[in-house]
């Protein structure tokens, strides 16, 4: 043990005082005592997969098989306590080590543990310091109020330092561990945050400054990097964006900002902050970094050279079947019919070939059908439409079409195929499908599938529009609702945003995926089958929220629960990173705090990774995006699932 003298002793002087224990200049692996701020800042680090910004944290080990002794450990020189355990802690006579799974399940999960494993984590913004444990950690309230104890004493903070619980377990916890102790609750630390990192990165583009609400009259272009006093439902296609309030990181915005590699943050005061404001209408660089970010004026050259790394090299050329006509039943299909039905339906279609780990099916749409791309191109072909499409495609290529133009013409091409009549036949068939699935008074959703939809690289998410109707509204409301997803096809922001990724739109098809609505909804919610934070610690990450207010498309500033679901546990674990602030005004529901049981959360992971396991297969190197639902009843239903690739930011 003489390394780990060297290591703790020599550098920590007067172990009685409160005075710094650290030289200046000294850089030690852990040391005993924290007795100032310069000791923290010494020992601390600002991780980069930390789930909160703006915080640093240390590692702690309490040693209870060797009277107590506590070390506060730099996590740049052991990212993991177990190894500094293994390299510095085995000693004869006491419980080994051991491998990294035994050290895990006796430290987290059994009371008669050796080590009791925390973090101290400062969070700069709110001025609050913290003891925290793993999500998957079993220690009793007993265990953790005499941790605290024992750990307060050895640092400066011991009058201002609060327990923060990170699972449901601990929360449960609380009130009893807040009687003893000083705590804080998970939502009173998110509440207080001022930034937030939800896509990492660099971007280059004009710095605008708009208000949400007359986004539609000032439309952005795909060089503009925006900051916005309130968060939209949608965006075009822009290089960066900054919000003046925090994001449900999990709606379209930030999934597609994902997608697309687009430097996306919240910070609360972006409206009037003094690093951006200098900068309204100037060419800049963003990086947005998990702590913290930067602007400053870029140059035009390198802008450039960023703007064309976004963009494929060569010419992408959808492919497509426009000759198939029977409809197909979706149950029975897989993604060998992407070129007849599209992604999304094709994509849904596999869906049904899934069964989680104990051979149950997933709860999926009721026996859904698809119209293939064959009867948009026909109704285009007897329109007329198709020569109108081909001479806006040549005319914007050649650079003849100003922004207010392409608008105009493309809301004549959407006219035009609204206004053109459906064939019989086809409004025949899908009466007589619908028929034979459901009443007729069953509320459907009309929505698009196309063959640039819902692709490995290019999700299309948010560009084209979905519809309403039933049987019984009459055969006109079922023609204009299939018209206006075919339609859709050709909105503004759809056409930038496959003009940006080179797509030869000439080839763009339409398909309907037919459904019944999932109306009444208890609660609904994203899910990424990744942990985006850390790879060391998989999970699924849940974004969820109650009733009817959408997580795709959230409105207004409620805070959506967020959950890290972990996968690497012995049992199942999860972490709390904000609970919904709407769940308040609930009545009847089994949980003051969460939206999901934890019967219903298992429930919901093993459908995630049965899907995660099967797109796998399908989409080597990505994982996948859910959308999903709970019906009345308590009903989980997984509505869509996509596969998901995170694009690289600018580095």
């Amino acid at each position: 043990m003489l390394v780990l003298a060297l290591l703790l002793g020599v550098l920590v002087a007067g172990c009685g005082s409160m005075a710094c224990e650290l030289e200046p200049g000294a850089e030690p692996v852990a040391v005993r005592r924290l007795g100032c701020s310069d000791d923290r800042e010494v020992m601390s680090t600002a991780r980069e997969d930390a789930v909160f910004a703006r915080t640093r944290s240390i590692l702690v080990i309490i040693d209870r098989e060797d009277g107590d002794q506590v070390y506060f450990i730099d996590p740049d020189k052991y990212e993991l306590h177990y190894y500094f355990a293994r390299d510095f802690l085995e000693k004869p006579g006491l419980t080994p080590v051991g491998t990294l799974a035994d050290f895990n399940i006796l430290n987290y999960r059994r009371e008669n543990r050796r080590f009791l494993l925390a973090k101290l984590v400062e969070y700069v913004d709110q001025d609050v310091y913290t003891l925290e444990l793993a999500a998957g950690d079993s220690a009793s309230a007993d265990m953790i109020v005499d941790g605290f104890r024992k750990i307060a004493a050895r640092t400066d903070l011991a009058d201002v330092l609060r327990y923060r619980p990170v699972s449901a377990d601990q929360e449960a916890m609380l009130d009893e561990i807040g009687r003893r102790i000083r705590t804080i609750a998970t939502d009173e630390v998110f509440r207080n945050q001022v930034y937030q990192a939800l896509n990492r990165g660099i971007g280059y583009g004009v710095l605008r400054f708009r208000r949400t609400a007359t986004l539609d009259g000032q439309p952005l272009s795909p060089t503009d990097l925006v900051v916005l006093d309130r968060v939209p439902n949608e965006l075009s296609m822009v290089a960066g964006i900054i919000t003046a309030e925090f994001q449900t990181p999990l709606a379209h915005v930030g999934l597609l900002a994902k997608t697309r590699g687009t430097p996306n943050l919240a910070l609360r005061s972006a409206w009037d902050d003094e690093r951006l404001r200098p900068f309204e209408g100037q060419l800049v660089r963003l990086e947005v970094g998990p702590q913290d970010f930067t602007v400053q004026i870029a140059q035009p050259a390198e802008a450039q050279t960023y703007w064309d790394s976004l963009r494929p090299t060569a010419v992408q050329v959808p492919q497509h079947d426009s000759v198939t006509l029977p409809m197909f039943d979706v149950t029975r299909v897989t993604l060998a019919e992407v070129i007849r039905i599209g992604a999304k339906a094709s994509n849904l279609g596999e869906l049904y070939r899934i069964q989680t780990a104990d051979s149950r099916p997933l709860p999926l749409p009721d026996r859904p059908f698809a119209v293939p791309f064959a009867h948009y191109a026909n109704h285009l072909t007897a329109a007329g439409i198709f020569p109108q499409i081909d001479t806006l495609i040549a005319d914007h290529a050649a650079g003849r079409v100003a922004p207010a133009d392409l608008e105009r013409r493309l809301f004549a091409i959407r006219w035009a195929i609204y206004r053109a009549p459906v064939t019989p036949a086809v409004i025949d068939t899908v009466i007589a499908l619908a028929g034979t699935r459901w009443t007729p008074e069953t509320k459907l959703r009309v929505r698009s599938s196309t063959n640039v939809e819902d692709l490995a690289e290019f999700t299309g998410a948010g560009l084209y529009t979905s519809a309403g109707m039933r049987v019984t509204d009459g055969r006109d409301a079922i023609a204009n609702a299939v018209k206006v997803v075919w339609a859709s096809a050709w909105n503004t922001q759809a056409f930038i945003e496959r003009d940006f990724y080179r797509v030869d739109q000439h080839e763009v098809r339409m398909g309907l995926l037919i459904h019944p609505a999932q109306d009444g909804e208890l609660a609904n919610g994203v899910a990424l089958t990744i942990n985006e934070f850390s790879e060391l610690r998989p999970a699924h990450y849940l974004n969820a929220q109650v009733g009817e207010v959408s997580v795709t498309n959230p409105t207004g500033d409620a805070v959506p629960e967020q959950i890290l679901y972990y996968t690497w546990y012995e049992e199942p674990e999860y972490e709390v990173i904000s609970r919904s602030s709407l769940l308040g005004w609930t009545t009847n529901w089994p949980s003051s705090v969460s939206i999901l049981t934890d019967a219903e959360l298992t429930e919901l992971s093993d459908y995630l990774e049965a899907i995660h396991n099967r797109y796998r297969s399908l989409y080597p190197g990505h994982a996948v995006d859910a959308e999903w639902k709970l019906l009345p009843g308590r009903q989980l239903i997984i509505k869509q699932a996509r596969p998901f690739l995170r694009r690289d930011v600018a580095e």
